[in-house]
């Protein structure tokens, strides 16, 4: 990964820093949200870092309910939150179109030709007929973009404590949680899945673990909205077959958020995921 920019700060949020760097897995260029801890320039102490998915809109919930609740008095663990974004068209429409795009891309770990056509006529319809090429299944070289460029370059330029690592995910994102849960468990040790999509394959990836593994040492946080009436029956389903597993290692906290849906949901399942993996409220 090629650094292309220095840190800039943010005036809307002190304590914020932007990076924008050049993946060579995803052939990408990304930007990197980075909300430090509020005595993070008073210390010389290493901190947890929580990686979010989805940074250009989901950074900001993030890092605000983390700044809250490490209000300085508070008993709250202090840690780095990394947002894991794109650089996108100044455009605000434009941009997210591309944000859309890159995230189906990334996100999801097979081919889906029918949530391609889907996507490619949503975003036409934003922009005004203007299409955009959308791809799927690009979750495995996303993750090794994450493991060998994205993590790499937070722990040489920040004080990051490298055996302590979250990933943060919702809807598309927290699908590519759980698979990085089954792929790659050894990089992070906290994971949050917020109404993740639950595709059949991922109960395969599920079983292939179990077969190779006798232990899988995480903390797993899955939500789901109480409106989500698609959800609950999966998400049930998965929780409940990681707790039949009996890996000693692992800790699974299912939540229903009742009363949300899945946009409504998303600022409360951020919410949740800090407390319950870093301040056991």
């Amino acid at each position: 990964m090629t650094e292309r920019s220095r840190a800039a700060t943010s005036a809307l949020q002190p304590g914020v820093e932007i990076r924008d760097l050049h993946s060579h897995i995803i052939d990408q260029d990304m930007r990197l949200f980075v909300k430090l801890p509020w005595r993070y320039e008073r210390t010389d102490a290493r901190y947890p870092v929580l990686y979010c998915l989805d940074g250009n809109r989901s950074f900001s919930l993030y890092a605000a309910a983390s700044l809250i609740l490490e209000t300085p008095g508070t008993s709250a663990q202090e840690i780095i939150v990394v947002g894991v974004g794109y650089q996108t068209d100044s455009d605000r429409i434009r941009g997210l179109a591309q944000w859309a795009a890159w995230r189906t891309r990334d996100l999801t770990p097979v081919r889906d030709a029918q949530d391609e056509w889907f996507w490619r006529e949503k975003l036409a319809a934003l922009l005004d007929g203007e299409e955009l090429d959308v791809q799927s299944g690009g979750a495995a070289q996303f993750l090794e973009s994450l493991c060998q460029e994205i993590v790499p370059f937070v722990e040489a330029n920040y004080r990051a404590a490298p055996g302590d690592r979250a990933l943060a995910g919702y809807s598309s994102g927290g699908l590519f949680t759980l698979y990085t849960l089954f792929h790659r468990p050894d990089t992070f040790t906290r994971y949050f899945a917020g109404s993740p999509d639950m595709p059949e394959v991922l109960f395969e990836y599920e079983q292939a673990y179990a077969a190779a593994h006798d232990d899988l040492a995480a903390r797993l946080l899955i939500t789901v909205g109480g409106k989500e009436a698609e959800l609950l029956e999966p998400i049930g389903r998965m929780a409940e077959r990681l707790r039949t597993r009996a890996y000693p290692g692992l800790e699974v906290v299912p939540q229903i958020l009742e009363g949300e849906g899945h946009s409504s949901g998303y600022p409360a399942a951020v919410s949740r995921a800090l407390c319950v993996l870093y301040h056991d409220q």
